[in-house]
């Protein structure tokens, strides 16, 4: 059996932590007055809802949390796995994500304005075996 010095364990274990901390992603949070509108139902207006919304990058790609009243949470992310499909819409005007869902074509869709913060986006639900989108605009600030 091979013994390890104290120095070489202690430089593996500061390399691994060193690695942990870039691995790490810094969360940023923003607050938001939404309000939501369906179309489809006669244009039917949501009650406005506070909401936060956490956002996170991690390497090349991004992930926003949104927590609230049940007809606005959602977490979507850029991510492209076997169920999903993500795209990153950060641009020079704002920051944002699309994501659709592989096995129902769901599309989520979340933009945030970089000059004024003004959310946008949109919702894919299933009401009456329809595919039907909620609307979103909304107005953030920095948490």
């Amino acid at each position: 059996m091979k013994h390890l010095s104290v120095k070489a364990i202690t430089t593996s274990a500061l390399l691994a932590l060193g690695w942990c901390a870039q691995v790490a992603a810094e969360t940023y949070s923003v607050r938001c007055t939404v309000e939501g509108s369906i179309a489809a139902l006669d244009d039917k207006k949501l009650p406005a809802a506070e909401v936060s919304i956490e956002i996170q990058s991690i390497g090349n790609n991004l992930f926003f949390k949104v927590q609230g009243p049940k007809p606005y949470e959602m977490f979507i992310n850029t991510l492209t796995t076997d169920q999903f499909v993500g795209k990153n819409l950060t641009n020079a005007s704002g920051m944002g994500i699309q994501q659709k869902t592989i096995a129902n074509g769901e599309m989520r869709e979340l933009r945030i304005a970089r000059a004024n913060m003004a959310l946008s986006g949109y919702s894919d639900f299933i009401y009456q075996r329809k595919t039907q989108r909620l609307s979103l605009q909304g107005q953030c600030r920095p948490s």
